[in-house]
């Protein structure tokens, strides 16, 4: 007995539409209080989204063990990218210096850029031929 399963974009792409608007109702209208079912809910969404478009978009229901076999470290690779770079990115109160500061190689001091202090041009010090700093106004 044969498998016949009948492959049609425009079923899967409905799909997709579909998954695609319950993200966005979910998004909306969902509760804040409750952050955790409102994630879960949109990561549901996405991965459902994802399975479809990896199973059947990129043909892989009908490859064999080795393709499938090569795709599958991509996961665990993902995840440990994401992983090792959270602590740097999303602990943004931990960090011992604003993310616009810069350290100035002449003093060894670190120096706030966003307020507009530029390394090597402090208070008291002037361009070559300029005095105190003055523009000549």
């Amino acid at each position: 007995m044969s498998d016949h399963h009948e492959f049609s974009a425009n079923k899967i792409f409905a799909y997709l539409i579909f998954y695609t608007a319950v993200e966005v109702l979910w998004g909306m209208f969902f509760p804040r209080d409750i952050q955790w079912a409102l994630w879960g809910g949109l990561l549901l969404c996405a991965f459902l989204k994802g399975y479809l478009i990896f199973t059947w978009f990129m043909h892989m229901k009908f490859e064999g063990w080795i393709v499938k076999g090569l795709v599958l470290p991509t996961i665990p690779l993902i995840a440990i990218l994401l992983f090792g770079n959270m602590p740097d990115s999303s602990f943004n109160d931990d960090l011992l210096h604003h993310i616009g500061d810069q350290l100035d190689p002449a003093t060894g001091e670190v120096v706030d850029l966003t307020a507009g202090n530029l390394p090597g041009h402090g208070e008291g010090d002037a361009p070559e031929g300029e005095e105190g700093g003055e523009h000549g106004h």
